[in-house]
């Protein structure tokens, strides 16, 4: 770009072809469940990685931009038009936010399977004006069928939540590049301040509701329902795994989905969240040959969480990644890793690495990003974030700042 836009990212990204059209996600066997939402009165535009928007919707940014002297302007406005909008049983909530505002504004919608608070919002059908173009939005409330309940099910999507996904999504592209692989997250756009806050009842501060708008995409049938996924895409997930670990990174560390295995000397024991799991024994077998687990001995084991978008590539160099929400930052990894292959994941039934495997990695200690937490960039971010509903903070301050932090991390690793 030949301008400078204040609250640009201004970052790279892989260049894919979007999903444009519902017909992909029915091809795919995703049932779309349809709903209107509302328009939220005073939204604005955070942050973008106007770029990708730029190559993901180039009709749209050339009649849109066209003739005016504020570019940026012109897209943010086009962004919120079209998905700064709210579930209807979200609007209605008094406890799970404060008071959302609403305009006349109305929006068709169409939420994939498992996509609790998120949407596919856009012009799905060609029209005279322009081509048709989709956005995947997170945060836009419960379904129709639905009311938020705190504290897991509240619908929204808050600041941190989104500039956590936002930065692991670009610490992630600079890892996967740096490790010379064709890896690559799936990008966003942009994150949308909605005007209201989120609410907890642990005495927590209200916090900034926002969207996530991202690339659109299908996703292949096991990471949305219970189906075979395969010994051979278990393994490869668990390549991507270890390949994010090299770097202080990882998708499976945050005990989602975690197990605790217990030897009594007769049988293996299992449980997830202290409820019991029934282990045939072949399994029973499977884990004790990959874990050698000694006898009175209890091992705690992490399910491999990456996930996936489009379709399956068993080639664990070649995936499109998504959904960083649960990335976290780690400088040392204790517990086993289990890939499942069958639909029911709790069985157990699957690929085991050992944290005594010579292939069970660490982080490497110069490329080691988990330290970013520690720098003076990142702790400004992060007091930016936590301050913003009170202050009412500068957008391109906090653009600003988000740079800062990922220009760290690339110095680190070019270096």
């Amino acid at each position: 770009m030949d301008y400078m836009f204040k609250k640009d990212l201004r970052l790279p990204f892989v260049k894919d072809t979007p999903v444009t059209s519902l017909s992909d996600y029915l091809v795919s066997k995703q049932k779309l469940d349809h709903e209107i939402m509302l328009g939220v009165a005073n939204a604005k535009v955070l942050f973008a990685n106007y770029a990708v928007i730029k190559s993901d919707f180039p009709n749209q940014w050339n009649r849109i931009t066209k003739n005016t002297k504020n570019p940026e302007e012109a897209i943010d406005n086009w962004l919120l038009k079209n998905t700064a909008f709210i579930s209807v049983s979200q609007a209605k909530s008094k406890i799970t936010n404060t008071t959302i505002h609403t305009t006349n504004a109305k929006s068709s919608a169409w939420r994939p399977p498992r996509y609790g608070r998120a949407a596919i919002l856009g012009q799905p059908e060609e029209k005279e004006e322009s081509s048709p173009f989709l956005f995947d939005v997170k945060g836009t409330g419960v379904p129709p069928y639905e009311e938020p309940i705190l504290p897991n099910s509240n619908g929204l999507m808050t600041l941190s939540e989104a500039v956590h996904e936002v930065m692991m999504e670009h610490l992630v592209y600079m890892s996967m590049n740096h490790a010379n692989t064709d890896i690559r997250p799936l990008p966003s756009y942009a994150v949308i301040d909605l005007g209201f806050d989120a609410l907890w009842l642990d005495g927590n501060a209200p916090e900034r509701a926002v969207l996530l708008l991202r690339r659109t995409t299908t996703r292949p049938r096991f990471q949305w329902e219970r189906f075979y996924q395969g010994k051979e895409v278990a393994s490869a997930l668990l390549e991507v795994e270890l390949l994010l670990r090299k770097y202080g990174l990882t998708a499976s560390n945050c005990g989602a989905v975690r197990f605790n295995i217990f030897n009594n000397g007769e049988e293996l024991i299992a449980d997830r969240d202290g409820k019991n799991i029934e282990l045939k024994n072949t399994v029973k077998n499977l884990v004790m040959n990959s874990l050698k687990i000694n006898e009175g001995d209890t091992v705690i084991v992490d399910g491999v969480n990456v996930q996936i978008a489009g379709q399956v590539e068993t080639n664990p160099l070649s995936m499109r990644i998504m959904d960083f929400g649960r990335y976290r930052f780690c400088s040392q990894f204790n517990n086993e890793l289990y890939s499942w292959i069958d639909a029911d994941y709790q069985n157990l039934n699957g690929v085991f690495l050992s944290k005594k495997d010579k292939e069970y990695t660490q982080p490497d200690p110069i490329l080691n990003l988990a330290n970013t937490t520690t720098t003076p960039d990142f702790l400004l971010l992060d007091d930016f974030v936590k301050n913003y509903s009170k202050n009412d903070a500068c957008p391109e301050e906090l653009a600003s700042l988000f740079r800062n932090v990922i220009t760290y991390a690339t110095a680190k690793l070019n270096s």
